[in-house]
């Protein structure tokens, strides 16, 4: 599992969801302050519904293998659909109180919570140095960046910290269901969205967002309805994205994702919106920040091909296809059953064990000085 990550598919799916997930803060930031869109509620259920929708479609077509929705995936499933519906709630009101860029500088310290409640919830290990130097250059990056700011609303201060609580708690929460669960994230997807739409349905007609929609004016631009649709489409794909990273690398990995991506991010919110202007400590926060977010890829990177290599060795002996060859006596037994073994296959078959025999001994003394070559390797961390 390990020598997966880092490979094409963690990599292609890391850079996926920081693309749709940069690009969803944008086009929601445009939305809500730009054309004063505030039926939050409700972007949430299209969301969810046009998810659930359209994997029930895929499903009974037989285009996706996902199974049918029922109490088993509901049990499965239900603390991360929780989360899941909070977390995008939080998120939808720290970014209407709070400018692009200081939400981005919030979201900046999600490394820090996922590895600090990812240690006590997978208990799987402290994390390696370079993990904690890389987290905490990130952090203090975000912290340099928001001293230059502070002068947004106070809720979106407030929903901005629990955003990124709850986030971490989601993300780890993720990563947890994928070691115990036999269920990939596509089928994750499916079952939230279908838990979610019913309870975001009551949320919106709770809060009349469903009633005072069809009063508002901004429908009548195209621009708006392009923009809605759109900030539906891309929080799918980023749901999925955020699903898939997280079970391909680890909860930290994606949250780091989000922090190398929000470079553009921020540089989008400055030019667009009028909201905030960069001083001198902001911008040496971006730039702490993403020294942070480089530590962490370089060191995973290194970790990866590490561990890899060990697990090489471990299993293959530097890569030959050491395969066991049965003793001398087990193919002699074999001849004698079928008749037709001939004698220089037995002799190949007992010089093939005698060599194995001596590599075995060697590698088994390298095993006693230093313990095993793969279980002394530092665990994953969360």
């Amino acid at each position: 599992m390990e020598a997966v990550r880092g490979r094409a598919p963690g990599i292609a799916v890391a850079v996926a969801h920081g693309v749709f997930s940069g690009s969803l803060n944008i086009l929601l930031k445009f939305l809500i302050s730009g054309r004063h869109f505030g039926f939050l509620t409700l972007l949430q259920l299209c969301t969810c519904s046009a998810a659930a929708l359209g994997l029930e479609t895929l499903r009974r077509l037989g285009r996706v293998s996902v199974p049918p929705f029922g109490l088993g995936l509901s049990k499965e499933f239900a603390a991360v659909c929780v989360l899941s519906t909070l977390q995008s709630t939080l998120t939808l009101w720290s970014l209407r109180g709070l400018s692009l860029p200081m939400y981005v500088v919030f979201k900046r310290c999600l490394p820090l919570f996922t590895l600090a409640i990812g240690v006590c919830v997978l208990r799987n290990g402290a994390p390696s140095p370079g993990v904690l130097a890389a987290v905490a250059i990130t952090t203090g990056g975000a912290a340099l960046a928001g001293a230059g700011d502070l002068s947004g609303d106070p809720f979106g201060y407030a929903t901005g910290v629990l955003a990124v609580v709850v986030h971490a708690s989601y993300l780890v929460l993720i990563q947890k269901t994928s070691v115990e669960s036999q269920h990939g994230p596509l089928t994750a997807q499916y079952a939230i969205a279908v838990m979610a739409t019913p309870v975001l349905l009551a949320c919106a007609v709770i809060s009349s967002d469903a009633a005072a929609v069809w009063s508002y004016p901004g429908w009548k631009d195209a621009g708006v309805v392009a923009l809605f649709l759109s900030s539906v489409a891309i929080g799918c794909a980023m749901n999925f994205t955020t699903y898939h990273c997280t079970y391909l690398n680890s909860a930290v990995t994606t949250s780091f994702v989000g922090v190398v991506k929000s470079a553009v991010t921020i540089t989008v919110g400055m030019l667009a919106f009028d909201d905030v202007a960069p001083s001198a400590l902001f911008v040496a926060g971006v730039v702490v920040n993403t020294v942070g977010s480089v530590t962490y890829c370089a060191v995973k990177f290194f970790e990866i091909k590490k561990k890899s290599s060990y697990e090489h060795l471990e299993g293959g002996g530097g890569g030959g296809d050491l395969r066991e060859a049965p003793p001398a006596g087990e193919a002699g037994v074999d001849r004698e059953a079928g008749g037709v073994a001939s004698r220089a296959t037995t002799d190949k078959d007992a010089a093939a064990g005698d060599y194995l025999g001596v590599w075995r001994s060697v590698r088994q003394l390298r095993l006693a000085k230093g313990g095993g070559l793969v279980d002394n390797m530092e665990q994953q961390s969360p």
